[in-house]
């Protein structure tokens, strides 16, 4: 079940994102407010920057795709052994028709267990495995399971929704145990939100089905808002993995023959948080023609190291590691067949880890490496760095980016040390102290920098900015300049940040080409930048095209390959409100306002629980002239999320231009005592007192707008003028100077210097 909740909690800020999304999805740009004055402006599977022609993503003919599907039962006869691995595995029974062998006892006796407020009771009536819950219309009903996904350690069940869709319900079976449980822990979510199991978030068509079963079509239609939704064959089976295989059953001697890259890529397509562009990958293609991938940048999906927060699965990981950019796939650690490790424990790093084994691999001693005994749990090599985290409650999974452990990130900036996590009595200065004594400065190492630079961009921490630059300009692996393109974005109208951005637009992979690329959207007018993003409208990777599309979707040709390929996207996710709220932003951009308004407001209405859609909603309200409407979205914004200091400025802001600047204030303190490092919330406060003739407060609010941005010079010079228009003309050319000091040509801090220096 693709999706489903993590056992902690995300903040509230991020529940649209936990979404299978296109991670494309950005902001309208902000409105012009009346008191704003801010300016906008080696070895790893590649796509080769080579002229090809073009084309726009077709949908084979669904009937034609699925007659080149023999089936897996073909495959028995000539594969028995693999067929056998094969179909007691994770991939075999990823979803099935419930069966009295395997889901009596889940069902038989029945069985009720309380959930929050809730009560779910499992049961079986005649042939009928049924769960008896709160569900559609705020009902108590019983439904019959449909399908069953997932084996162990936990099971899923779907029952039928309206309009053709499968859901997949909170009630959760855990075969090891025995007992029943609640995918969403301790949380009590309620019919009516999104992430409820009868809400978009836990709609089996969009969210499961594609991971669980064999070359599906979603088929949903936007008018009617239904799904038909077909697939080859049920479960993940030989030819999800292998392809269309029917001309092989006929004729064995036909065989695919692909690239290393190419079998990991098959993998990636499921083992990834990603977004869908096609709806339709085929084992073979390129990972980069069908997904956009979620990556390390700068939210909290995943830490600054890389760790694996969020549900983010393998891939990503995978490919940020040392292990990948040497060489590594995913089939040097897992059998094919029943994706079990073809070695246990410390044997299978061994492989790679020893004299004559992987090339460019160290060799590793492991009592030696680890200083732990050869039998301690502490001594085994993935416990390291490989850490487990649990989601869904009840799965443990492993992090595939073969990180470091470093209590010192642990104390700087809160990402987790596996000591700590295996030595839970112990607190993190015990496991700094024995980091150091162990290894002492070769923990100074390139992860150490690098995590500390994305953490320092996380924070807004401008010292962070050049070392994210010398980055990009380094032999660093691929995932990680993508990252640091993502994490440079608060600075992309600096010159530096831009240039440095540019120059990776022509990167070899095309997860650094689309990083760049995304980064550089609110920088269009900069000098070559939307030269540069017109080239990337015939990139060979379709990733790379719908990004660049997506950043000149106010004027890209919609009739081009780009633009026949950013509209399917959107209408393949138009069934998700995230999918519906950029649809919005789109004919936002296209200067359709009625038609951004119809998606935002559906999109509100699928999750009114998630504030970014109010919040764009009143983007739209405002660019249309409807300040009320654009204020009460504001305000509905802040209900959902009160702390979130951006609302509270942009409504400060909003009040202002309809004259009411007594709440114009009042919203502009909220913004800052939410976030009080929020510079342009200080300089805006400080000119609304100014207005309302309240000098003292308003020369205190630019101070600590300067302490909170120093880079900027409008800043102190607004101070300057006030101080003028006071008569204080020392204090005044002190803080003129200060303006003239971050911005030398700053015109109307030298034309107020040359008045107070007459």
């Amino acid at each position: 079940m693709k999706k489903a909740a993590p056992t902690s909690k995300p903040p509230a800020n991020l529940k649209a994102g936990l979404v299978l999304v296109v991670v494309i999805v950005g902001v309208i740009g902000l409105m012009v407010w009346a008191l704003s004055s801010t300016k906008n402006y080696t070895e790893v599977s590649v796509t080769p920057l080579v002229s090809k022609v073009v084309e726009p993503f077709a949908m084979p003919d669904e009937r034609t795709a699925f007659a080149e599907y023999a089936g897996s039962e073909s495959c028995k006869t000539c594969h028995a052994v693999e067929f056998e691995k094969w179909k007691g595995s994770h991939h075999g029974l990823a979803e099935r028709r419930p069966n009295d062998k395997m889901d009596l006892s889940a069902f038989s006796p029945s069985k009720t267990f309380q959930h929050g407020t809730q009560t779910t009771q499992a049961e079986k009536k005649g042939e009928l495995f049924q769960l008896t819950s709160l569900g559609f219309e705020n009902k108590v009903e019983s439904y019959p399971v449909e399908r069953v996904i997932g084996h162990d350690p936990l099971r899923q069940f779907l029952v039928k929704g309206p309009r053709g869709a499968l859901h997949t319900l909170e009630a959760c079976f855990d075969p090891l145990r025995g007992d029943w449980f609640n995918v969403y822990g301790n949380e009590d979510r309620k019919p009516g939100e999104w992430g409820h199991w009868t809400g978009r978030g836990m709609i089996w068509n969009q969210m499961c089905a594609s991971c669980h079963n064999t070359r599906v079509r979603k088929n949903y239609d936007p008018p009617t808002d239904t799904y038909k939704t077909t697939m080859a064959e049920m479960t993940v089976s030989c030819e999800s993995c292998h392809g269309p295989m029917k001309a092989h059953s006929l004729n064995p001697a036909i065989k695919t023959n692909w690239t290393r890259d190419q079998h990991s890529e098959n993998c990636a397509g499921c083992h990834a948080r990603r977004g869908e562009i096609t709806g339709d990958f085929v084992p073979g293609d390129s990972f980069w023609d069908h997904y956009q991938l979620t990556i390390t940048d700068g939210s909290d999906i995943y830490y600054p190291d890389g760790q694996i927060r969020d549900e983010d699965y393998e891939f990503a990981s995978f490919i940020s590691s040392r292990m990948y950019h040497s060489g590594v796939r995913c089939m040097d650690c897992h059998d094919m067949h029943s994706m079990k490790t073809i070695l246990t424990g410390n044997q299978l790093c061994m492989r790679c880890h020893t004299a004559g084994g992987f090339p460019k691999a160290p060799v590793i001693l492991p009592e030696m490496h680890s200083f732990h005994q050869a039998a301690s749990a502490g001594n085994q090599c993935i416990n390291c760095h490989m850490p487990q985290t649990t989601y869904m409650q009840r799965h443990p999974r492993h992090d595939h980016g073969f990180t470091i452990p470093d209590p010192l990130l642990t104390k700087q900036f809160g990402v987790p040390n596996a000591c700590n996590k295996c030595h839970q009595d112990k607190d993190n200065e015990w496991s700094l102290a024995a980091t150091e004594k162990w290894w002492g400065e070769k923990m100074n190492r390139k992860t150490r920098t690098r995590a500390t630079l994305i953490a320092k961009a996380r924070q807004g921490d401008q010292s962070a900015r050049d070392g994210l630059i010398a980055l990009l300009e380094s032999d660093e692996m691929p995932h990680w300049k993508a990252s640091a393109s993502l994490v440079l974005d608060r600075w992309v109208d600096q010159p530096p940040v831009t240039e440095a951005l540019r120059g990776q637009l022509k990167h070899e992979h095309p997860l650094v080409r689309q990083s760049a690329a995304r980064s550089l959207e609110p920088a269009l007018q900069a000098p070559g930048v939307r030269v540069g993003m017109e080239a990337l409208l015939n990139d060979p990777a379709r990733s790379v095209r719908v990004t660049a599309a997506w950043a000149l979707r106010d004027s890209l040709d919609l009739n081009s390959a780009a633009g026949k390929d950013l509209q399917h996207m959107l209408q393949l996710n138009a069934d998700q409100p995230s999918g519906q709220m950029q649809l919005g932003q789109f004919y936002f951009a296209r200067r359709d306002v009625p038609s951004a308004i119809k998606h935002m407001e559906t999109a509100v209405s699928w999750d009114p629980n998630s504030p970014p859609f109010h919040h764009d909603l009143a983007l739209i309200y405002h660019a249309s002239g409807n300040l009320e409407r654009a204020i009460q979205k504001l305000k509905d914004a802040i209900k959902v999320a009160p702390k979130e200091s951006q609302y509270h400025y942009e409504l400060g802001l909003a009040y202002s231009e309809v004259g009411d600047m007594t709440k114009a204030i009042a919203a502009l303190k909220e913004a800052v005592r939410a976030d009080v490092n929020f510079a342009r919330a200080w300089y805006n406060l400080g000119l609304a007192l100014n207005g309302q003739s309240r000098i003292p407060e308003a020369l205190e609010a630019l101070k600590q707008g300067e302490a909170a941005d120093p880079t900027d010079p409008s800043i102190p010079y607004a101070r300057a003028t006030i101080l003028a228009q006071m008569g204080r003309d020392v204090e005044a050319f002190s803080a003129t100077q200060k303006a003239l000091s971050i911005s030398p040509n700053h015109p109307e801090a030298r034309q107020l210097m040359l008045r107070l220096t007459r």
